[in-house]
């Protein structure tokens, strides 16, 4: 307890020292969760976890976008399940690997609004497309507040590749024929994610979980329609899960 303190005091006098607000409540926060995991006695610790959720996976960025743009993805909420196993090292650090899955929409509507646009809504235009699929391994980092009051909360940092589907797609026009086409391609790629995950123990083995995560990948899909036969997409979608988590 004197050693917190004396903490304590180091970073009261830290954070007075500096006029920038930001930096002010960053290194407040700071002190908050060194405070809120060094000062409540903790439960064992422990060694491995397993966990699956599943919910929402919402686009955002470019991949988002629903203007007709060189990187607009025109990509709409799907559903997702993902299942994980973290190890834990130590009292504040552990290991993770994760496997999860996307299916996310591509919005028809908005592709054909924009072709309706830039054709001036000459006459009739129909879309056809199949969703994006995302299917992603990954292993990484976690830094982990100890459970206090049947609860733990893990920030998690993590590297992989992602399985990346484009959908088919048609684009045809009664009067001009069709217009637009790209053709189901499957591409691998680099993969990141950053997320966080609150674990709710409701016995000694069984809990639920509440997780956000930040998901990144560029993709390069082929189109033979193109000048440059190929197109990078950046994809980034965020996920809102519930779950479930079983301590091993």
């Amino acid at each position: 307890m004197h050693n917190l303190v004396y903490i304590l005091r180091i970073i009261t006098r830290f954070i007075t020292c500096h006029e920038d607000p930001m930096r002010k409540t960053a290194l407040t926060i700071l002190t908050f969760l060194m405070v809120t995991t060094l000062a409540y006695p903790q439960n064992k610790n422990k060694k491995s976890v397993a966990g699956i959720n599943a919910g929402l996976s919402v686009p955002f960025a470019e991949f988002a976008d629903k203007k007709m743009e060189y990187y607009s993805g025109f990509a709409g909420v799907g559903p997702n399940i993902e299942v994980d196993i973290f190890r834990y090292t130590g009292k504040y650090f552990g290991l993770s690997s994760n496997i999860g899955y996307a299916n996310i929409f591509f919005n028809e509507k908005a592709y054909k609004s924009e072709y309706d646009r830039i054709l001036n809504n000459y006459e009739e235009t129909t879309v056809n497309a199949g969703n994006y699929h995302i299917l992603k391994g990954m292993v990484g980092i976690i830094l982990k507040i100890p459970e206090t009051r049947h609860t733990e909360v893990l920030l998690v940092f993590q590297l992989g590749c992602a399985m990346s589907i484009h959908p088919d797609l048609l684009v045809s026009n009664s009067a001009l024929g069709e217009i637009n086409s790209v053709k189901k391609d499957t591409e691998w790629s680099a993969m990141s994610n950053t997320g966080i995950k609150i674990n709710y123990y409701l016995t000694e083995k069984y809990g639920i979980s509440l997780n956000y995560g930040l998901n990144f990948t560029k993709p390069g899909f082929s189109d033979v329609t193109s000048i440059e036969r190929v197109f990078s997409l950046p994809v980034r979608y965020q996920n809102i899960n519930v779950g479930l988590v079983i301590n091993l």
